[in-house]
């Protein structure tokens, strides 16, 4: 969870960078200020990513169940702040799982229609488009009725997004929203990342030769058919929020419709390298092990006993808990992680004693560094 909170204020430094450049870029494509935005989710990303720490010193402890007041001072079995993170995501992730559920049983569900890729069906309002490897283009069944030039401009839309593999980027977007539930310049980034690729694929296609007009019009045809939007997990052709803007952008003969040239993308990811490694240096502090030359290691100088809990006391469990954690020149135990699990509430009293411990710190050449250490808390029925 630790990594996760860091992560989330690194990435406000990101996103924000990224906000202030897609508003110096708004007269640019819609698939430039699209890179922008994908840079900021995959530079937030890869901030998750754990460093590798120095080879650990190892230090044990042993919490042994006698008393019935060791017993009835059990912690609860998870904390209540990752209890807090655990439900939005699992709610976040949920809405995305079961937006795919229900596309893929409409897919199964509607006709086949006698181009490659594509099925209509009578329960779509918009036409929309989703997949990755075998992608789908799901019509509603109105548009059967329109003319073949008619119904040609929404596929080469959806055949745009398709060649984008926004379905894709933007299925990437809600995973990291649901990580950085409640972190809400992320629910905006999201937002915006869809927004622009719907843009930059009405771009796509007006460069392949569609007349402005009848494209708006086409748009707002669908519109009138839609009495509620497609599920999320759907890459969909019209979302009422977002009509009136696309269209004024539609019919806006001075705009920028080029999508991103190679030096455009590779100023782009230059710029996120730039801004991600000094973010990951602050990220990856100097943590020193006791086999570094003229370090020497920590000192457990007073510690509180980890308490069983109820739960595992009547399940009679034993057995032992390890953690990482990274010893802080002021002696306190930081970035504290279970690397091996035996019980949820028995963790969390672990790790719950272990930062209450206080240590003499390690040395380096006689000043106190940050140390890595992995302790074993021993849990004991007696």
């Amino acid at each position: 969870m630790n990594i996760i909170l860091i992560a989330a204020l690194k990435g406000t430094v990101v996103l924000a960078v990224a906000w202030a450049a897609a508003l110096l870029l708004r007269r640019s494509s819609a698939d430039l200020r699209h890179r922008v935005w994908l840079a900021a989710m995959i530079a937030i990303a890869l901030l998750l990513i754990p460093w590798p720490v120095p080879e650990p010193l190892r230090i044990s402890a042993s919490a042994a169940l006698g008393t019935a007041r060791a017993a009835s001072a059990a912690s609860p079995s998870f904390p209540w702040w990752f209890m807090l993170w655990a439900t939005g995501a699992v709610l976040v992730l949920l809405r995305m799982v079961a937006g795919m559920i229900r596309l893929a049983a409409l897919t199964r569900a509607a006709d086949r229609s006698d181009q490659e890729g594509i099925r209509v069906s009578a329960s779509v309002q918009t036409p929309m488009t989703w997949g990755v490897l075998r992608p789908v283009i799901l019509l509603p069944a109105y548009t059967q009725g329109w003319p073949e030039a008619q119904r040609d401009i929404v596929i080469r839309h959806e055949r745009a997004h398709i060649e984008r593999r926004d379905w894709m980027w933007m299925t990437f977007s809600q995973a990291m929203t649901a990580i950085f539930w409640f972190h809400p310049l992320m629910w905006l980034a999201s937002a915006r990342l869809r927004n622009e690729a719907e843009l930059a694929a009405d771009d796509a296609t007006l460069a392949g030769g569609i007349d402005a007009p009848d494209y708006a019009d086409r748009l707002v045809e669908v519109a009138r058919q839609l009495r509620h939007n497609a599920p999320q997990a759907a890459v969909a052709m019209v979302r009422k929020p977002m009509l009136a803007q696309r269209v004024s952008a539609i019919l806006d003969a001075g705009r920028d419709r080029h999508g991103a040239g190679v030096g455009a993308r590779l100023a782009i990811l230059l710029a996120a390298a730039v801004l991600l490694l000094p973010l990951s240096a602050f990220q990856t502090r100097k943590v020193y092990h006791v086999k570094e030359d003229g370090t020497t290691a920590p000192k457990v100088a007073s510690r509180v006993q980890p308490q069983y809990t109820k739960e595992a006391k009547e399940a009679k469990i034993q057995g032992t808990v390890e953690l990482t954690a990274v010893i802080d020149q002021a002696g306190r135990a930081q970035e504290i992680t279970i690397t091996k699990a035996l019980d949820p509430g028995l963790d969390a009293n672990a790790m719950v004693a272990v930062h209450e411990w206080t240590f003499e710190p390690g040395t380096k050449d006689g000043k106190p560094v940050d140390v890595a250490v992995s302790i074993e808390v021993n849990f004991r029925l007696r």
